[in-house]
């Protein structure tokens, strides 16, 4: 989900995708499969910052450091931290409807039942 907050004569873009993911991944130098082992004080800043290096991989220009990222999000205002957090949430709950593959588990029965 792309998030474009507006100022004067700038705009600033978030793109919150599996790219975001991988770089919070690269920057902290975790896996995909262990997320929790980023603090939580830093998850969220690190999030959006990726997210903004993510959106500015397309733009092939050079995005905000993490420390004038600090200063953005603290200068946010509540309806585009909302815009934010909305996006955040849809992304982070994209995977959850998706039915689970039990492997190693065959059916005798044509119907697909296990009996």
């Amino acid at each position: 989900m792309i998030v474009e907050i507006k100022r004067l004569f700038k705009v600033v873009g978030f793109r919150f995708d599996a790219m975001a993911a991988f770089l919070m991944c690269q920057h902290h130098g975790v896996d995909l499969d262990s997320l929790d082992k980023i603090p939580k004080d830093e998850y969220t800043l690190s999030w959006i910052w990726s997210a903004h290096r993510s959106y500015m991989i397309l733009k092939v220009k050079r995005p905000m450091s993490f420390d004038h990222m600090k200063r953005f999000v603290a200068r946010m205002r509540k309806s585009e931290w909302d815009q934010i957090i909305e996006a955040m949430t849809v992304t982070s709950n994209q995977g959850e409807g998706k039915k689970k593959v039990q492997h190693g588990v065959n059916s005798l029965s044509q119907d697909g039942r296990q009996d």
